[in-house]
């Protein structure tokens, strides 16, 4: 069987990254060891997960400290690097909010195995507070977005063998070959959250390289626990960044007359659909467009200073 390093992204956020080691420790599937990043946490975060790995020496673990919040894809790609050099023939990418159950790593692995042809692989994940599919990869759409596979669905009422063929794989849990990494490279860093797994496949799409949704291997994951520590967030700040990477990221993938098109298509559904489901105000959603409008045009990517700025006080402060 291939080697496996698991790549967990980890910011001041023990209280879920010791759990999520739990649940790897009790894996079928042994041969893989831990790369731990440490993104610059400012709590307990490291001295926690030295004890618990001295409390588990057999499951190898290499903890890296960044210094910094490097952002997901700039934290997530040392560990891949890490990786790479130990000479891993798989690297599965897991965020640290997540558990598995025991034979979700083997049956990953067993997918990619059976299927030479495929490059990556997710699974079947759940909510981790009721038995509801968070998503399991999806489908990259005509009109810039990303449709879940089974999104929002009862567990029940999912079938729980086999696999489907998808375009969109979540950076949550990604089981991906080593030598896709080396030929056609890491996430982008021009996002400094969000945006990386999309713009992944993105390119894995345009390369025509397939990738797949095990259904049988399960995880869990508590949704949304990394960006609700990050600032106070206002709800504008939150819109505008979303929307922002996806702006600029699109901007890279078509002709500058379509992209300027579907931009405003966008805008024209974005608005009435936050006035309706999130009753922003109407000057709100015009500094909203305006901003969009405008930074996409100029930005090639979104720092962590415009980041943290938009999150704490909104895109009118930027």
């Amino acid at each position: 069987m291939p080697s496996v390093s698991v790549v967990i992204l980890n910011w001041n956020g023990a209280a879920e990254t010791l759990p999520c080691l739990d649940s790897l420790n009790a894996q079928t599937f042994r041969d893989f060891r831990v790369v731990i990043v440490d993104n610059g946490s400012a709590d307990d975060s490291v001295a926690r997960i030295e004890e618990w790995a001295h409390a588990h020496p057999g499951l190898p673990l290499d903890l890296i400290e960044t210094g910094e919040n490097l952002g997901f894809a700039g934290g997530s790609n040392r560990g891949i690097r890490q990786a790479l050099e130990a000479g891993a023939d798989l690297v599965f990418l897991l965020n640290n909010d997540t558990l598995l159950r025991p034979d979700a790593l083997q049956l990953l692995v067993e997918f990619l195995d059976a299927h030479p042809g495929y490059v990556a692989v997710t699974g079947q994940i759940r909510y981790a507070d009721r038995p509801v599919i968070w998503n399991c990869g999806g489908d990259l759409t005509w009109s810039g977005s990303r449709k879940y596979l089974y999104g929002e669905m009862p567990v029940e009422a999912v079938p729980q063998i086999g696999w489907r063929r998808i375009t969109f794989i979540t950076g949550c849990a990604s089981l991906v070959r080593a030598s896709l990494f080396k030929k056609h490279g890491l996430y982008t860093e021009r996002f400094f959250f969000g945006e990386e797994d999309y713009e992944f496949s993105l390119r894995l799409r345009r390369l025509g390289l397939p990738v797949g949704a095990c259904l049988d291997a399960v995880i869990w994951h508590k949704v949304g626990s990394s960006i609700d520590r990050a600032a106070p967030a206002t709800r504008l700040g939150r819109y505008y960044l979303y929307y922002l990477n996806r702006f600029i990221d699109m901007r890279g993938y078509w002709p500058r007359p379509v992209w300027w098109l579907w931009r405003l298509g966008s805008i024209a559904v974005i608005v009435p659909k936050l006035k309706r489901s999130r009753h922003l105000s109407w000057r709100a959603l015009w500094v909203l467009s305006t901003r969009l409008l405008h930074d996409s045009s100029r930005l090639d990517g979104v720092s962590k200073e415009r980041f943290e700025a938009a999150m704490q006080s909104g895109p009118d402060s930027i």
